[in-house]
């Protein structure tokens, strides 16, 4: 999977992944929006240990109408970095921040939007995931969950929501797992749509089948679970 953006600028090399990284100031980023307006997002480095994201959003008449610092440890968060991002097309570009990592793929990640309505800086999303897309109106956060499946999370995004999203609360989960043989060999998988209430699940139809897309992680070979069944029984 790729991510729906336009632009993703990382601040931080690959060398800050090292274990005796220290904080680098980096180039700055800026891009316009649709609207007339600016964000612009730069590193400061406070001390060798403390990298500081330093996003502004610069409105159309040119005054800076927000102001976001988020700061991070270096040791830490070796591999942190932030970027800007128009993670649903629409051409107003959101910043993501990202920080401490897993074992996997899987790393922590925060992003902001404008909010047109008061021209700040939102905090939109708070989670733990490898990527972000957006599909026909689903904002979608995928992770690994094991050697042989893939967790997605997703929230409709013209459904009303408490913000800052995140991996406690969303609309759909699915589930990926991948079967085989046993020398390893992926032959498919089983792809699972569940709503999620408290510690109840419930298998439900893909909502659009523009999402079945998610169900292609191992390749286009795949089962997709009955709504009528229960993940695990026989």
């Amino acid at each position: 999977m790729r991510f729906v953006a336009t632009l993703l600028l990382c601040l931080l090399s690959p060398c800050a992944w090292a274990q005796d990284a220290l904080c680098e100031p980096g180039d700055p980023a800026r891009v316009d929006n649709r609207d007339g307006s600016t964000l612009s997002l730069r590193v400061e480095c406070s001390t060798s240990a403390t990298r500081r994201y330093v996003a502004e959003l610069t409105c159309a008449d040119g005054l800076v109408c927000d102001r976001l610092q988020v700061e991070q440890d270096v040791t830490e968060t070796p591999m942190g970095h932030a970027g800007l991002m128009d993670l649903d097309g629409d051409g107003m570009h959101e910043v993501e921040v990202r920080g401490m990592c897993g074992a996997g793929p899987n790393c922590e990640g925060d992003v902001y939007r404008i909010d047109p309505a008061t021209r700040s800086l939102r905090h939109y999303l708070s989670d733990f995931y490898y990527e972000l897309q957006v599909i026909e109106g689903w904002l979608v956060a995928s992770g690994r969950s094991s050697c042989c499946s893939w967790s997605y999370r997703l929230w409709k995004l013209d459904a009303p929501h408490a913000l800052p999203l995140d991996g406690t609360r969303m609309d759909l989960r699915v589930q990926v797992d991948a079967t085989g043989d046993e020398d390893g060999n992926v032959d498919g998988a089983q792809c699972t749509f569940l709503r999620e209430s408290g510690d109840n699940r419930v298998v439900v139809a893909p909502p659009s089948p523009a999402l079945e897309a998610i169900c292609r992680h191992y390749g286009e070979s795949y089962d997709l679970t009955s709504p009528d069944t229960t993940p695990g029984a026989p």
